[in-house]
């Protein structure tokens, strides 16, 4: 999955507000008289409308080329397909894109504010001098806590797909989350996987960070729930979990202590010969293959898999299978005593030959 890069922060001067704003409702007319807008949607329901704003985004990165004579390059004549590219302006389409979101988000974060009732004493002045007078006012309140998480989360909000998230970050990540996760928020794609990140207090993110170090943006971006494991395991036991599953090890590490527990126990050697298999493997199954040594491990595993392809992830998560179809095979195969590739050539073929009863087995089991 690819992973949004933030755009350069950028600072803009009055001229140059004013040139953006200005081509903004330029770009918005023209949508507006081609059919592609609602008519009656003015700039300011722009930034400070979510839904608007995101669909302002969709239609400009669908129809920009209705637009190319306003939005043009700075440096060329060429019509502008991409976000990065310097404007007449003086920023990028990326930046301008920040811009709005950014302001979009701040309305809402502000409007989000509950209000209170203090008491406080105001002086007035009357034609007999100085009065002080206590009134109770309504304002909003001021959370320092939430102040600094807003302002620190409005950093990584860039984009116009990020504009539904917004209550998600708010309301499901602290502060100190948002300090550890920093730019890789925008590896969050959806308010499940904000949600899964929100379970991992910030020391187990941070511990996780230290460990995957680049991979930190992928894991987010792929299985959050991975952390979890990550945290479990040491860095050397990390980097060679990652070596041996490659992008799977983030399966691998969204799964229960319980497990991790049972994998303990294996040899570097086995980890290898069960590769992805651990990635979906019920901890029963698993149990039951140990009882192999290294060579009938191969066995089994390269057997199950011939057997039963595809279907093999449905067949070993379900615990049931060690005891109702393994526990035999394997017992056959401790006592076996061939070499080893005929010992294969066997295996793959009395897996074979199991099929049916493993179907109705199965449909047993889904009753």
């Amino acid at each position: 999955m690819a992973i949004a890069v933030l755009p350069p922060p950028v600072e803009i001067d009055t001229d140059t507000k004013r040139a953006i704003i200005d081509g903004l409702k330029k770009v918005l007319a023209r949508f507006q008289e081609a059919g592609a807008v609602d008519g009656a949607i003015v700039y300011q329901q722009i930034i400070s409308d979510p839904h608007v704003l995101e669909s302002f985004i969709k239609t400009f990165q669908a129809k920009r080329d209705l637009v190319d004579d306003i939005v043009r390059p700075a440096a060329s004549d060429a019509p502008v397909r991409d976000e990065a590219t310097p404007l007449v302006c003086g920023v990028s389409l990326g930046q301008i894109q920040q811009l709005l979101v950014r302001t979009c988000a701040k309305k809402i974060f502000e409007a989000d504010k509950p209000m209170e009732t203090i008491t406080e004493t105001i002086t007035k002045t009357s034609m007999f001098g100085l009065i002080k007078k206590t009134e109770q006012v309504e304002r909003q309140a001021v959370d320092p806590v939430e102040e600094r998480k807003v302002r620190e989360l409005s950093r990584y909000i860039a984009f116009g797909w990020q504009l539904p998230l917004l209550e998600a970050y708010r309301t499901k990540l602290s502060y100190p989350q948002i300090i550890e996760i920093g730019e890789d928020i925008v590896a969050l794609p959806s308010i499940a996987h904000i949600e899964a990140v929100s379970h991992f207090d910030a020391e187990k993110l941070k511990k996780a960070k230290a460990a995957v170090g680049a991979d930190f943006a992928a894991i987010l971006a792929d299985r959050p729930q991975a952390i979890h494991g990550i945290s479990v395991w040491n860095k050397d036991m990390y980097q060679f979990y990652r070596q041996t599953l490659g992008d799977k090890a983030w399966a691998f590490f969204a799964r229960d202590t319980a497990f991790f527990n049972v994998c303990a126990a294996l040899d570097k050697s086995v980890i290898k010969i069960f590769g992805d298999v651990l990635c979906y493997i019920a901890a029963d199954n698993l149990a039951e293959i140990q009882r192999l040594n290294i060579d009938k491990v191969e066995v089994m595993i390269h057997g199950l898999k011939t057997a039963f392809g595809p279907r093999l992830p449905q067949l070993l998560s379900i615990p049931a299978f060690a005891k109702d179809i393994l526990r035999k095979q394997v017992d056959s195969l401790i006592h076996m005593s061939q070499e080893k590739d005929k010992l294969m050539t066997s295996c793959a073929l009395t897996c074979k030959a199991m099929t049916p009863a493993v179907d109705e087995w199965l449909a047993s089991v889904k009753r």
